[in-house]
């Protein structure tokens, strides 16, 4: 999918915002416990009536299950809404699952690439973009030690490009592509000289390996990572190496950022952002470990209310050193997809596959595909596995292969492709989507 930048207008709607809301965004992150259970609760009660009214398929939902959103006055009132699940969002993508009268043209098309083996394309509208852009500035200045001066570099290695204008001077910013050798990255970071490096854990892994010394001569000031998982022993592993803290971030397409770890290593969530609850088993509220359910308070384009994220987790209300009283993420079990790894001993970052997994079940069109996962078998062969989706006919695993093996040419892996019954998924956590296999 091509990229699609922002307009002049949408690009100057967004600076307005973030420069007008950037201190109320500072203030909130040092709100008191009470302060922050008020404005969340008005928050979701907004967006979920905004739901009701506007998004066919929660209408029905709530209809159903005779409930008014309206009528939300206590938490207790908001766990009586019906929870949602990615696959009625999927199955209703456009019609029911997006807000009437909403213009996908004026939307940046953010597509998760499908970690949990289901794809979803999510819309924002792109005059709307600034509340994840500030989200995001907090999570790199958090990684900092709490600084970010406009005047900061930052890079990032990632697999796409963000949609944005630069304005020459302001929070300066270069993409580099996680498809290039490690060298290659290297090399382009010590061209531009970022303060700031965010990146996914497996790029820092093997950039940190091929040369150590290298990259603590970047001076960062700090490093990011986000959507794999990493270990905090890895992560302090990378801070004595590169002699700057290394703060994990936790979020998602359709939640955006949930979590991430303040200058102290704690993992706060953005509860200004994003509401999170745990659910058991049987859908209750729960003290100890249980499912991640979020509802979103910005995407009206595309809601998510009481939205069943996958991962599991427990939260927890203990203070932080840091002194900011939001709620703590602890024991966070998902992201669990790890990469290739080549007979030449070079390294697929997992984001990069998932990508190339996304744009192959686009070149093989909608219905396609139901679920599918990565499985590297050895350091020669993988195989692409699918469940025949609505659509897919006798040239899907042609297509599909064709695009796997043209965007994986030179890596030496021979690609099979292979139509399933069902993808198996492990009790609790999401299922792992590229992997190798043990």
């Amino acid at each position: 999918m091509p990229l699609r930048r922002l307009t002049a207008r949408e690009y100057a709607v967004n600076l307005v915002m973030t420069t007008a809301c950037w201190p109320i965004y500072r203030r909130r992150e040092w709100a008191d416990r009470s302060a922050l259970d008020a404005f969340a609760l008005r928050r979701t009660r907004d967006i979920a009536m905004h739901a009701a009214r506007s998004v066919p398929v929660y209408a029905q939902r709530y209809r159903e299950a005779g409930v008014d959103p309206s009528a939300i006055r206590t938490w207790d009132d908001v766990r009586r809404l019906p929870l949602m699940d990615k696959a009625t969002i999927v199955a209703g993508y456009p019609g029911s699952s997006v807000a009437s009268g909403a213009d996908l043209s004026g939307c940046l098309l953010s597509t998760s690439s499908g970690s949990s083996g289901q794809m979803m394309t999510v819309p924002h509208r792109a005059d709307r973009f600034w509340p994840y852009l500030l989200s995001g500035q907090r999570v790199l200045r958090w990684a900092a030690g709490g600084r970010y001066p406009f005047w900061w570099r930052q890079a990032y290695v990632y697999t796409s490009e963000y949609p944005l204008l630069r304005v020459p001077g302001i929070y300066p910013m270069r993409f580099i592509a996680t498809s290039g050798r490690a060298e290659a990255i290297l090399s382009e970071l010590e061209s531009f000289r970022p303060q700031l490096l965010h990146t996914y854990p497996s790029v820092l892994r093997d950039l940190v390996a091929f040369n150590a010394d290298r990259m603590r001569r970047l001076g960062l000031v700090g490093t990011s990572v986000g959507s794999e998982l990493s270990t905090q022993e890895e992560r302090d592993g990378w801070e004595a190496s590169l002699g700057c803290r290394v703060r994990d971030e936790y979020s998602s397409e359709e939640l955006g950022r949930i979590a991430s770890q303040c200058p102290e290593g704690r993992y706060h969530l953005h509860e200004d952002v994003v509401h999170i609850e745990t659910i058991d088993a049987d859908g209750r509220p729960t003290d100890g470990i249980g499912e991640i359910v979020g509802t979103e308070f910005h995407n009206r384009t595309m809601p998510f209310v009481r939205y069943r994220q996958g991962d599991m987790a427990r939260i927890s209300d203990e203070p932080c050193p840091c002194g900011r009283h939001t709620r703590l993420l602890v024991d966070l079990a998902g992201r669990s997809n790890d990469g290739f790894v080549l007979q030449d001993g070079r390294r697929l970052a997992p984001g990069f596959l998932l990508d190339v997994c996304y744009r192959a079940l686009i070149a093989a069109g909608d219905g396609a595909a139901a679920a599918y996962r990565f499985v590297q078998t050895d350091p020669g062969h993988a195989d692409f596995e699918y469940v025949p989706g609505s659509a897919s006919d006798a040239a899907t695993i042609d297509v599909l292969g064709t695009s796997l093996r043209g965007e994986l040419a030179g890596t030496g892996l021979t690609i099979r492709v292979r139509p399933v019954d069902a993808i198996p998924r492990p009790a609790g956590g999401k299922r792992a989507t590229v992997f190798r296999a043990k």
